[in-house]
């Protein structure tokens, strides 16, 4: 059997002991990964990246593009521009994915999401554009998951800020950041329904 598909049918205690140990290294290192991890506590982290799209495309729709652009304040992104970050954050991740898979202990880059922001001009993002390409990256790389056996999952990286880090940790880690975005996006969107 697969690792996807039994990581499908995992219970949500034993995902979450399991991420009670990831976080014990995490707390130590690196305070807002482990924040991250703290979002992911009704799924297990691949059904939450699995249903991230979905629940984005709810979350956005009705919208019209100036909301889209406006931030909750002044340095705050939009909702655009955390769709770009997304799709931006996903191509990375898609990499990082087939290195550490295919090329075991290799270094895992650093990338400046502020910069990137800047120098991408994500401030001029098209949302359906962008949702409809993390979508697609993202079921790609959810595919790619569910073909791992539990070893593969295992595989590991090098990050050159959190250092060691499994397929399985930066599902878990991708998992809480996307549960981060989505409740960022909901909140711009009440802003609008008040």
């Amino acid at each position: 059997m697969r690792h996807g598909k039994s990581h499908k049918q995992s219970t949500i205690k034993k995902e979450n002991e399991k991420m009670k140990k990831i976080n014990k290294t995490l707390l130590k290192k690196n305070p807002y990964a482990k924040q991250l991890t703290l979002y992911v506590v009704d799924k297990t982290p691949l059904e939450v990246f699995e249903s991230t799209p979905s629940a984005i495309a709810k979350a956005i729709r009705g919208l019209n593009n100036k909301q889209l652009q406006k931030s909750l304040k002044k340095g705050k992104w939009s909702i655009a521009q955390i769709l770009a970050h997304l799709t931006d954050g996903e191509i990375v991740l898609s990499y990082r994915f087939r290195k550490v898979i295919s090329e075991p202990g290799s270094k895992i880059e650093f990338y400046d999401q502020n910069k990137w922001s800047k120098n991408l001009h994500y401030e001029k993002a098209d949302c359906k554009k962008k949702l409809a390409l993390f979508t697609a990256i993202r079921k790609e790389n959810v595919e790619l998951l569910n073909s791992l056996s539990s070893k593969e999952w295992k595989r590991y990286g090098i990050h050159s800020e959190r250092g060691k880090e499994t397929i399985e940790k930066m599902v878990l880690l991708y998992a809480g950041h996307d549960m981060n975005h989505l409740k960022q996006i909901e909140s711009i969107r009440r802003m609008f329904q008040q």
